[in-house]
């Protein structure tokens, strides 16, 4: 049986290569698609770990993903770069780890 520390990162390890091997099939730079895994993995170490108030448990994930992610996209933007699908990967992979860390953990 997995601790619940190595089960966040095997769930973050999961949602960071599931956002960084797109990237890399499409041709991104290997230091962003290694910060979108880092920003992942992260975040479900943070969202296995904590609890924002006020937000359903399936919401957790997505405010901690975005909370990690908003960052990035600020200092990644740029004339090739689009910060708005990056926001809503994390919403999206934010609710993944959110239903995993509930049926998982």
């Amino acid at each position: 049986m997995m601790t619940r520390f190595t089960l966040s990162l095997a769930v973050g390890v999961a949602a960071g290569a599931l956002v960084a091997i797109p990237m890399i099939a499409q041709r991104a730079t290997l230091r962003h698609a290694f910060s979108a895994f880092c920003v992942y993995l992260f975040a479900a170490v943070v969202t296995f770990y904590g609890d924002l108030p006020y937000l359903p448990w399936w919401a957790d994930g997505m405010g901690f993903a975005l909370m990690i992610a908003v960052p990035a996209a600020i200092v990644g933007s740029g004339k090739e770069s689009r910060p708005v699908p990056m926001l809503l990967n994390a919403v999206l992979v934010g609710f993944l780890i959110s239903v995993a860390e509930r049926y998982l953990g």
